[in-house]
């Protein structure tokens, strides 16, 4: 496939039954067990809706800080407080991510407006690389993981993604964005929480409540374990010609433009 233009496999990305408004729309990003999701090329393609990416405990400005699941689901409360001005918010999760976005929408339906999930963990089998790390002993885990954390170039090319200076950059300061305790931390919790029968149980309360779409990367989705009631029910599904896991690297614009699509119309748009 050659366009680099989304493809729609689903309805289409539009939240059905919006009435169209003047005010900005919140999205909130919510990065996965690797870098961050705040991709300033991407935020203003999506002008004015405000978009913000919170650091979870452990990641960026908050490095220092122990990582544990519940905490992860604070911080994202705390920051969805924030910056929502009382307002719902639609979540944009990536990977892991998304199993805090699911919880958060669970325990908090009120703050949540919609729910993209980009690859989004849907269970157990979706955690394949944190099942891999989480069951490793300190020694081991530091070594294997500082490993990772410091080739990005190996990052890229395990995602099949053509190496640039720009996507090298890019790849480098994911990789920097966490200690390796971070990263051995989060894959244990999500290992926990995805492994759980309950997480099932808790998607479809999400599913039934609220707008959630899929997106996914060409090279990438046959890999990520939708279960078809979820895919039946997702307000639409988009797969990303020419793309991999690591959408917000690769094919930031297009990214953009699936989630533009996405968002309720203004009276602009009349």
């Amino acid at each position: 496939m050659s366009s680099s233009r989304p493809v729609d496999l689903g309805p289409t990305p539009v939240v059905a039954g919006a009435a169209p408004t003047d005010r900005p729309e919140r999205l909130v990003f919510v990065h996965g067990l690797i870098g961050s999701f705040c991709d300033p090329g991407v935020f203003g393609r999506l002008a004015p809706s405000v978009c913000s990416a919170p650091d979870l405990a452990g990641y960026g400005s908050r490095a220092t800080e122990d990582v544990t699941f519940e905490g992860q689901i604070d911080a994202l409360r705390q920051h969805v407080t924030d910056v929502a001005d009382g307002e719902p918010v639609h979540l944009v999760a990536h990977s892991i991510g998304a199993v805090y976005a699911f919880t958060f929408a669970d325990l908090f339906p009120q703050s949540v407006s919609s729910l993209t999930s980009v690859e989004g963990n849907f269970s157990l089998a979706d955690a394949f690389w944190s099942r891999s790390i989480a069951a490793l002993d300190p020694d081991d885990a530091r070594d294997r993981i500082r490993a990772i954390l410091a080739d990005p170039h190996a990052l890229l090319d395990g995602d099949g993604i053509v190496a640039t200076p720009r996507r090298v950059a890019e790849a480098k300061a994911a990789l920097a964005f966490q200690p390796w305790t971070t990263v051995w931390r989060s894959a244990q919790g999500i290992v926990e929480a995805t492994g759980s029968p309950a997480y099932e149980s808790l998607l479809s309360r999400v599913f039934s409540a609220k707008p959630v779409h899929l997106i996914a990367g060409e090279r990438s989705a046959p890999g990520w374990h939708v279960p078809p009631w979820a895919r039946s029910a997702a307000r639409s599904s988009t797969i990303i010609p020419d793309a991999g896991h690591l959408l917000m690297i690769e094919r930031p614009t297009e990214l953009a433009n699936v989630l533009l699509a996405l968002l309720p119309p203004t009276e602009a748009d009349r």
